[in-house]
Parts: C-alpha cells; structure tokens; sequence
C-alpha cells in the first residue's frame, strides 16, 4: 500500500476568468456508438492494464475532459498526490469534450487498452453500466476506509442506481440564476429579491424591457437540461421506469401538463421579444449577452459562479444570483450535472490499491475544499463544505452560497435523482431541435410536442432492442 500524507495542494492562480468551466453543460453529449450492447466492451484487463510503469512505481492513467484552467486544476491535484505517494503515479490525459473522452475510453476498452481512471458524463452512467466494463464505486473502495453517508444526498443519489453507488462524483454543479442587480435598480425592481417563477421572469422582462434597461430579459442556451431541470422542480419524471433508474425507459413525458407549461413559456418569451436565443449549445454566446448587457437576467450552471463574477466586475455591475426558476410554485429541487470517475474492471491487484488510494485521497474535504475554490464545481461531502463554511469561504463569496442552498433544498425523489437513458444524446437533440421548431415554424406547441414523443419514444425501444 502506498504511503499518503494529507496536506493542502499548492493554489492554481488563473491568469483569466475561469470561461472552460462551461464545459460541464456544453459537452453533455454521449457517443452511443460501441455501447448499446451490454458488455460488449470487454474489461480492459490486457497487460497494458496490469504492468506498472517502468519506474517501479505503479502508474494509474486518469482520461478526462478537464480543459483550461479545469484541467491545470486536475493536473495540481494528481502532482500533489504523486509528491506524497511512495508507490504511485497518477498521469492524467485530456482527451478533450466529454463526447470525445467517452469516444476515446470506448475505443481503447474495445482494444483492451482502457485507462484505470475514466471520467464519464453524467448521462453516460446508463451506458457506462451497460458496457459491463466498470466495477461499481461501492464495491471497489473499502467500507472500513471511507464514509458514504458524509456525501452530499443529491450528489450521490444520482451516481446509484440499484442502491448501489457506481461511480464517484467527481465534477458535480446544477443550474441557477444569474442577475444584473445595476439593471434591476434601474428598471425600479429589487435588486435584493430574483423573480422565482415563470411569471415572475416573465414580469421582470416586461419591465426591463419597456423601460429600455436591456433588449430582452433573459437568456440562457438552448439545452435540454434546463427543461430537464424544469420537470425536476415540478416533482416529475422526464420518463417513465421510475425517470429511468428501475430499468430501460420506454417513454418520455412529453405529453403531459408539465411540458405542455415549460414549453409555452419558452416559447412565448421569445415570441413576445423577451427572451434571448443564443442557440442550441450556445453557452457562451449566453454569457456574453448576459454580461454585455443585451439582458438583465442569465440562467447557467452554478459551476460558472466564479468566471461570471469577475466578468461582471470587469464590466462595472453587480452580480446577483437566485435559485433556478420554476415553471410554478411547486420548488422540489434540481438535479446534478457534471461528470463522475468509473474504475476499470481487470486490475492488478497493484493497480486496485493505487488507484484506491488516490480516490480516497482525492475524495477527502481537504482536496474537495481545493476543488471547489478553485473551479466552482460541487465538493461531493458534507465535511468539506464544513471546511470552507469554517474558513470563511462563503462569507467571502456570497454567490457560491447560493448554489450550496439550493443543493441543500433539494428533496430527494424519482424526479430530482435524474433521469438515464442509453440513448440519452439523441433524446436531448429531439428536444433541443424540437424547441427551434417552435418558434420557427407555424407549427403549435402541443402538435410539436406530439411529434417529439413520438420520435423519442422510438429512439428509447430501439435502444432496448439493440441490446437483444
């Protein structure tokens, strides 16, 4: 066993605002290809996997799709541990989105060549299950040498499925909403209390708007996580299977209230002028208009907390942040975004002891209080957001308190732990291309949403029948 003194990684200083943490929502699509039948990707467990390096030490290869100042974020910590370990070494690769690293882990499973450590998004843990290449997170770290309990609900109630815990959450953020308190003022509105609601973005907009404080009221980017989130805060399932966590959804609810209410508001915001299509994955074309001024309000991830508020300081105005809007008055919750680390399954045995030191070294709240402070992702236990509630930390950065209450907020239920699906990228593209049918073309709201159902719906059995 390798030899692991804890001490506080050394600071990443970033030389610009923190902009590549948009990768958590941009890159949320899955490669399907290679992983509709389960198991098919073998275990990976060739000599490649088994031999250490050629130091003597035994060397664990983490993929990840880390870019930026993310990834110098990645690089600090896997040093830090390197320096303090006697036996092992931890090299990371980025292997670029989130799509391309699960393109990249797919492949080199399939030759028997996979890395120990692969980061995988989180709509890809149905289909990183169903590979049968992993070893569930549960079952690998040992339960004498680490705490589940201490972790955040909502975090790892995602990554279990089957009341097991199958990858360890890693980069974890949700959405909220972001405010021009400057505009607000000015538009006569408080800038001490966020609208909350559909009607009240809708009331907010109106007046910002007619009062010439900004073009239009809000923008955010055109993803399917957002009405994703949507059926969360309203207590429902995206599809059915229990949102898909009792076995492979067969359905999507896109027929129902909930949807027909997201959508019309979505879609007459933009009719009605009030509401800034960036475009399908256009994070950053959304954060621009944002901090630009073109509006007075923004929805995002919480992981772009930091980068936002040095770009409205930069710009001369004060950021205010809200919990994510709901569709009505019922707020159960959001749901986590981000990535999760997956263990290869076929490890020496020299390779399972380093790479569980390294993750229980690496989930331990002295790291995940640097994880956080540096990226604004999530840390993933209670005891490292007691860390940086004692030091302080959120008294100092105000908008990242934000985030951790709503997380904390969260009830847990089938519609807040999130929905899976193997086909989970193709359904989002139905969704998002759905909505620029909506407001491109004559077509109502209730026959597009037939239409996206019913295409859904296909592309979910077809997934069932490809695994035989």
């Amino acid at each position: 066993m390798s030899q692991v003194v804890i001490r506080q990684p050394s600071p990443v200083v970033p030389d610009q605002p923190l902009t590549d943490r948009r990768r958590v929502l941009k890159t949320t699509g899955l490669a399907a290809a290679g992983l509709t039948t389960a198991g098919c990707l073998g275990t990976g467990s060739d000599s490649a996997n088994n031999q250490a390096g050629t130091s003597g030490q035994t060397t664990i290869r983490w993929w990840h799709a880390m870019g930026g100042n993310l990834g110098e974020t990645v690089e600090a910590l896997a040093s830090d541990f390197n320096e303090q370990s006697d036996s092992v070494t931890v090299e990371t690769s980025y292997k670029g989105s989130y799509t391309e690293t699960l393109n990249a882990v797919t492949s080199a499973i399939g030759a028997g060549e996979a890395p120990e450590l692969a980061q995988i998004v989180d709509l890809g843990s149905r289909l990183a299950i169903d590979s049968g290449a992993f070893v569930p997170m549960e079952e690998a770290l040992p339960s004498d040498r680490i705490d589940w309990s201490d972790f955040q609900d909502p975090v790892i109630d995602y990554y279990s499925f089957d009341d097991t815990v199958h990858s360890l959450p890693f980069n974890s953020s949700n959405p909220i909403f972001y405010y021009n308190k400057d505009m607000f003022e000015e538009a006569g509105l408080d800038p001490e209390s966020p609208p909350a609601t559909f009607e009240e973005i809708r009331a907010a907009s109106e007046t910002v708007v007619s009062k010439g404080v900004a073009e239009q009221g809000i923008t955010f980017a055109n993803v399917s996580w957002f009405p994703e989130q949507w059926f969360a805060e309203a207590g429902e399932p995206l599809v059915n299977e229990q949102n898909g966590r009792a076995g492979d959804p067969t359905e999507i609810n896109l027929d129902t209230d909930v949807a027909s209410q997201i959508f019309s508001w979505w879609s007459d915001m933009y009719d009605e002028g009030l509401y800034n299509h960036a475009g399908v994955g256009a994070w950053g074309a959304a954060e621009q208009a944002f901090l630009n001024g073109k509006t007075a309000m923004w929805i995002s991830s919480t992981a772009g907390v930091a980068s936002a508020t040095a770009g409205a300081e930069e710009k001369g105005f004060e950021l205010g942040t809200g919990y994510y809007p709901t569709p009505g008055q019922t707020r159960t919750g959001v749901v986590i975004g981000g990535a999760s680390l997956w263990m290869t399954r076929g490890l020496s045995e020299a390779k399972k002891q380093g790479l569980t030191d390294f993750l229980l070294w690496l989930s331990e709240a002295e790291q995940q209080a640097f994880w956080h402070r540096n990226t604004g992702y999530f840390p993933i236990s209670n005891s490292a957001v007691q860390l940086l509630e004692d030091e302080g930390w959120f008294d100092e950065n105000p908008n990242f308190q934000t985030a951790f209450d709503q997380l904390s907020e969260t009830e847990s239920s089938v519609a807040t732990q999130g929905w899976q699906a193997g086909p989970a990228t193709e359904v989002r593209t139905l969704i998002q291309d759905g909505y620029v049918s909506m407001i491109n073309s004559d077509v109502t709201i209730e026959e597009k949403l037939s239409s996206m159902k019913s295409e859904a719906d296909t592309v979910l059995r077809e997934y069932i029948d490809s695994k035989g």
